[in-house]
């Protein structure tokens, strides 16, 4: 699942990427950098300013997205059926994204946000709803 929000991450923000100062690497040479480096499931235990160094980039932009079910579909579809559309959330998403300097790893930027994920939508609907917020308060806009 977390390469697919990496993967989801990266194209959302290339779709934008004309409205950027900056420019994203991708993933997939991230990844094989850092599966090279030994560092791939060693992330926890590696400094942002080592991973910069990794990478070869200015900075990293890391974060976390959880998910938590609080009813089961069904229990959703039956709570809006039985509420009139109320209740039916089935869920809740949280994304944390930071970007940190690759120089020293000190914290630039960061973002926190939770989303409610109802029984028509998908995680993926929900990470891109997340995106959009991200991309509006994302900093080096043109």
């Amino acid at each position: 699942m977390a390469k697919s929000i990496q993967a989801s991450m990266y194209t959302f923000l290339l779709r934008k990427s004309d409205d950027y100062t900056v420019a994203f690497q991708d993933v997939n040479k991230t990844n094989i950098l850092l599966k090279k480096a030994g560092v791939l499931d060693k992330l926890d235990e590696t400094t942002k300013d080592e991973l910069a160094k990794i990478l070869g980039v200015d900075a990293v932009i890391g974060g976390k997205f959880e998910t938590e079910q609080t009813k089961t579909e069904a229990g959703a579809i039956a709570s809006a059926v039985l509420f009139g559309g109320l209740g039916g959330k089935s869920g809740t998403g949280t994304m944390f994204l930071t970007i940190n300097n690759g120089t020293d790893g000190e914290l630039l930027w960061r973002f926190f946000k939770t989303m409610d994920d109802n029984i028509l939508g998908s995680t993926d609907d929900m990470v891109e709803r997340m995106m959009r917020k991200i991309s509006r308060n994302f900093p080096y806009k043109s």
